[in-house]
């Protein structure tokens, strides 16, 4: 990348240098005025400083603050990994900076390749479902133009979203920092968000079986349309049950145990207390003499709230709710709807092959996009709330999977009842159009009712 077309974090104006990876660029200390002796022995002497200097909550000096692009993150950690490379050796790639778009917060004893495919999916999924849904939509406009033959619109989208989420490169930058929450400025509100460190790989494994469900249901509904043997026709539709309901049932049962982590998670912030936290140097009985890391985070900590004790309450009250309500209550619409973008994909081809029908493309459209704003949303938030009440796990593990099972069959149900109203009330040759476009605006606003009183 050419250095007129990257511009320094914080500072837009500014040019941001070449990006040399590789490079052993020293890592600067925090306390540039330290002698080596103090930095590396630290020392009984040494901890009121230390205190005094987390509690100012200021940098030693402007180029200790540094950020990295996202992008060169997802970049060049997979080969830093698989070469077994230093991660001090990605210091290179930060550059100084005064301002942040976001910061994380990870635990250092988590999986790796969790991690990755958390900033992977979480960061990049957007603009790869937006590129996928808009070669599937140039797609279908080749096949209805005659253009193109067979069913191009689901392959173009996969391959795009593919495409786009291992190769795009977002602009944002991070910062990891101790005390988010204390480092705010008076009366403002934290942009907060928890990830739990499966999140990004079940939603991005969630997509990918839905896709080849797309191509299950496409292969099908075709069937359907081109057999005249219903037998025939009847035995692939079981047989796809058959082979989408275990792996749905995986899917729920993994979501069950998510519901039963959000729940021990909960218990144990209700019972937080600071003298139970560990620390590593404690755990080592400060082999190497160094000052004592407990010591200068529990001292900075009263500080902050005043005692150790406030700062628990705040735990175990207003922290412990807002997390239980963010894992446990709170659906992502927006992450629902991308999830379900390979059903649009798989309908934009069966619209393409209605090229000689428009007002029936539209209406096909219509009922598209009622599925996908309406329909697709209230399954997923009823199969996510069923995984809740059921987290329980039974006392044999076969049943304990047939409760996975029994929740897949009921979301199942409730989607043959949607689909059996929109077949026979809103599916009517002579009114198709019109009926489809009612259709969709009713759904709309029975969604958007339940999903405010859920």
């Amino acid at each position: 990348m050419s250095p007129s077309s990257e511009t320094v974090l914080g500072r837009p104006d500014a040019i941001a240098s070449e990006v040399s990876f590789g490079l052993q660029d020293p890592i600067p200390s925090e306390f540039a005025n330290a002698s080596e002796e103090d930095v590396n022995n630290g020392g009984e002497h040494l901890a009121p400083f230390y205190i005094a200097f987390v509690n100012q909550m200021e940098a030693t000096r402007p180029e200790i603050l540094r950020g990295v692009r996202v992008g060169q993150l997802l970049r060049y950690l997979p080969s830093t990994w698989l070469h077994g490379g230093d991660l001090e050796t990605l210091h290179s790639l930060s550059q100084q900076t005064e301002n942040f778009d976001q910061f994380w917060s990870h635990s250092w004893r988590g999986a790796r390749w969790s991690k990755y495919i958390n900033v992977l999916y979480l960061h990049n999924c957007v603009p790869a479902t937006i590129a996928g849904s808009l070669c599937a939509s140039a797609a279908c406009g080749l096949v209805s133009a005659g253009l193109l033959d067979g069913r191009w619109c689901l392959l173009s989208g996969l391959v795009a979203f593919c495409i786009v989420l291992l190769l795009w490169h977002p602009r944002w930058c991070i910062f990891e920092i101790a005390a988010f929450l204390h480092s705010r400025s008076p009366g403002c509100k934290a942009d907060l968000q928890i990830i739990p460190p499966l999140l990004g790989p079940v939603l991005l494994g969630c997509e990918i079986l839905l896709c080849v469900t797309a191509m299950a249901y496409g292969y099908v509904e075709s069937s359907l349309a081109s057999s005249e043997e219903e037998a025939l026709v009847g035995e692939q539709s079981l047989l796809l049950l058959a082979v989408l309901g275990p792996l749905f049932s995986f899917v729920t049962h993994a979501l069950r145990g998510y519901a039963r982590s959000v729940e021990t998670l909960q218990e144990q912030l209700r019972e937080f207390k600071v003298e139970h936290a560990r620390s590593s140097c404690c755990d080592h009985g400060h082999e190497d003499k160094s000052l004592c890391d407990r010591e200068v985070i529990l001292e900075s900590i009263a500080a902050w709230y005043s005692s150790l004790d406030s700062f628990e309450l705040q735990v175990q009250s207003e922290v412990r709710m807002a997390i239980y309500d963010q894992l446990a209550y709170r659906a992502i619409y927006q992450r629902i709807v991308l999830l379900s973008t390979p059903y649009v994909w798989i309908r934009l081809e069966y619209a393409a092959s209605r090229a000689s029908d428009f007002s029936g493309q539209v209406a096909d459209l219509a009922q598209t996009f009622t599925y996908l704003l309406a329909i697709c949303p209230l399954l997923d938030i009823l199969a996510f709330r069923l995984c809740y009440r059921w987290r329980a796990r039974c006392c044999r593990q076969y049943a304990d999977f047939l409760v996975s099972y029994a929740i897949v069959v009921v979301t199942f149900l409730v989607y043959i009842a949607c689909y059996t109203i929109q077949l026979y009330v809103f599916r009517q040759a002579e009114r198709a159009l019109l009926l489809s476009v009612i259709s969709m605006f009713s759904w709309w606003t029975v969604a958007a009712i339940l999903w405010r009183i859920t």
